[in-house]
């Protein structure tokens, strides 16, 4: 039986053990379903970078604790002083031991990665919506972070068998623009470079599938997830 690696990032983790704290609904139902679903054609095991599960306790401390002050804390998102241990017990009791989160430690070859993504990320402007507005800032560090571990992780399992998810748009589309055959002639050459320098070939079967759980389709969740139960 084949395993599915899911590498999670820290929105999805937060949407799924404190719901109030994130705004999205589809967010928050489609990364229940994640974490509480199963599929019995594929075996599917649960990963998550170890600076993402400190950017998760962030997030509770943030709606528990930022009410008074902070202008992203609204009053029907903040964790009651019950939800905020509760959050924190079955997050803590998911990576204990990897018993449903397997956390994964950032090494120098994750890091060596990062320069997969972060010319790409710098010279295109990825859009991510936020309502009517566009928002074209560059990724933060720590999306491109994840990416490359996801880049590094998806050599060392081979084929097809790691997906990162996220609820980030623009994580998704940068990955996306970064498997384009229409990129620059120089950031081509730099990137083949450093794949030559890392004992990879570069190609955009070098990076990992990303879904944005937020926007993806049902299409997209049931090909990659086949037969999930409970559907997507």
């Amino acid at each position: 039986m084949a395993r599915h690696h899911v590498l999670v990032d820290a929105c999805v983790a937060a949407a799924h053990y404190a719901p109030k704290s994130t705004a999205g609904a589809n967010l928050r139902v489609r990364a229940a379903r994640l974490f509480a679903g199963s599929s019995p054609d594929m075996t599917v095991k649960l990963l998550m970078p170890n600076f993402c599960i400190a950017e998760v306790f962030a997030v509770f401390e943030k709606y528990r604790w930022g009410r008074t002050w902070n202008k992203q804390v609204k009053a029907d998102h903040a964790l009651t002083p019950r939800q905020f241990n509760a959050s924190r017990a079955a997050f803590r009791k998911a990576i204990h031991n990897g018993a449903e989160i397997l956390p994964v430690d950032l090494n120098r070859y994750h890091i060596l990665a990062v320069d997969l993504v972060s010319p790409v990320n710098n010279a295109y402007k990825i859009k991510r919506d936020r309502g009517r507005k566009k928002n074209v800032s560059p990724a933060k560090t720590y999306d491109m972070l994840i990416v490359a571990m996801g880049v590094w992780l998806k050599h060392q399992f081979g084929g097809d068998d790691l997906t990162v998810v996220t609820g980030d748009q623009r994580l998704a589309a940068v990955v996306e623009r970064a498997k384009s055959a229409k990129l620059g002639v120089a950031i081509k050459r730099h990137l083949t470079s450093v794949a030559n320098d890392m004992g990879l070939i570069y190609s955009p079967e070098l990076y990992p599938k990303v879904v944005d759980l937020t926007h993806a389709s049902k299409a997209e969740l049931n090909q990659r997830f086949p037969n999930w139960t409970p559907s997507w």
